[in-house]
């Protein structure tokens, strides 16, 4: 007899492959010859199953919505457009469906000269490509979110409010932010986060070998007709933005990063990036340390096997973090409709002892 997750899985397989012959695309609304409307949405139903995940011992599965969002964007004239995205993340996820629904980017966008723009809004803060990435486009099931660490209480899931310059001078481009931060705020111990209220700076500058990269977000896969090679240096910077047992402590966020996509004869692909972290926000802060990740994959038409691995070293002893994610893709219609899985073997605290744990997940994504 075949369990719960196993019919789940048959399920989304015949899903996949009912709905792979379905052609979609964003709706479209043209208001004039410089304006239009589009309207969007993203899910990403997903399955986990979680070695030693239930409470007698056994694996553990859970059913959820990773994502479940409406995009909103469009041009006003030609110069001027805009930008809201909502979510309602990890609906469902444990039985908790008592999770909030809120705005995650909205932001308004001029193009002040050609190929510059002036964003402000709610804003995903430039410190590497990685994070930069769209959840519609990216490569492998998730983010590395164990490695993107801003200080605490900033922004809303990555996010800050703030004005953003971005462009390109030649191959080389380039995005700078001032954002919120953390607070002006006494907390109730009685330390004073950031006493002189001043702002939180964010920039990064990459070199596109080849073609250039204009995306507003990046992506993790492009289904490549032609090479994409960049480079990246990235800094997010705030003082007196972290209090810890020690006293106050500046925020301090350093990245270099590297992407590839190389398409290849018979519509093969090969992908590659990597991004290197440190962060520095107090010696006896876990958070602070330095991280790195690489994620590689070989697409044959439709199929993608891939591989990831990401390590975080901490300042405060028996906090490091290993991971290694096998996975495997089926593009049924690129990111418009796509299936893909991963199983994350990590370790967390002293890595000489630590236990691993073994998560699987399957999502399932439609963005229409």
């Amino acid at each position: 007899m075949r369990t719960a997750p196993a019919r789940m899985l048959s399920l989304m397989a015949a899903l996949a492959v009912l709905l792979s012959a379905t052609p979609s695309s964003a709706f479209k609304i043209p208001l004039s010859e410089e304006s239009y409307l589009n309207v969007a949405i993203l899910l990403q139903p997903q399955l986990q199953l979680v070695d030693k995940g239930a409470p007698s011992g056994g694996v553990g599965s859970d059913i959820f919505l990773r994502r479940a969002r409406l995009l909103v964007f469009g041009n006003i004239t030609q110069r001027l457009s805009f930008f809201v995205e909502t979510d309602q993340p990890n609906y469902g996820k444990g039985g908790n469906f008592d999770v909030a629904f809120f705005i995650q980017d909205a932001f308004i966008s001029y193009e002040v000269a050609s190929k510059v723009w002036i964003d402000v809004g709610m804003l995903l803060p430039p410190l590497t490509r990685h994070v930069l990435q769209g959840a519609v486009s990216l490569q492998a099931v998730d983010y590395h979110l164990d490695l993107v660490r801003w200080a605490p209480g900033v922004g809303k899931v990555w996010r800050d409010l703030g004005v953003q310059v971005r462009g390109f001078a030649g191959p080389l481009g380039f995005r700078a932010a001032i954002m919120s931060g953390a607070h002006g705020t006494t907390r109730p111990d009685g330390a004073v986060v950031n006493p002189d209220d001043l702002p939180r700076a964010t920039a990064m500058v990459r070199w596109n070998f080849f073609t250039r990269e204009e995306d507003l977000f990046f992506q993790g896969i492009y289904f490549a007709s032609e090479p994409r090679l960049s480079v990246g240096l990235g800094a997010d910077y705030q003082p007196d933005a972290v209090a810890t047992a020690s006293g106050l402590h500046d925020s301090l966020g350093m990245a270099a990063d590297v992407f590839l996509d190389v398409p290849l004869p018979d519509d093969q692909e090969l992908v590659f990036n990597a991004t290197l972290f440190h962060y520095r926000q107090g010696l006896d802060n876990p958070r602070s340390g330095t991280g790195v990740y690489a994620e590689t994959g070989w697409r044959f038409g439709k199929l993608q096997p891939l591989i990831s691995g990401e390590y975080f070293r901490a300042r405060v002893d028996h906090q490091d973090q290993l991971a290694l994610r096998p996975g495997f893709n089926i593009w049924f219609q690129k990111h418009t409709f796509n299936l893909r899985t991963e199983v994350a073997v990590a370790w967390t605290g002293d890595l000489s002892q630590a236990r691993a744990s073994v998560t699987g997940t399957s999502q399932l994504q439609l963005f229409y």
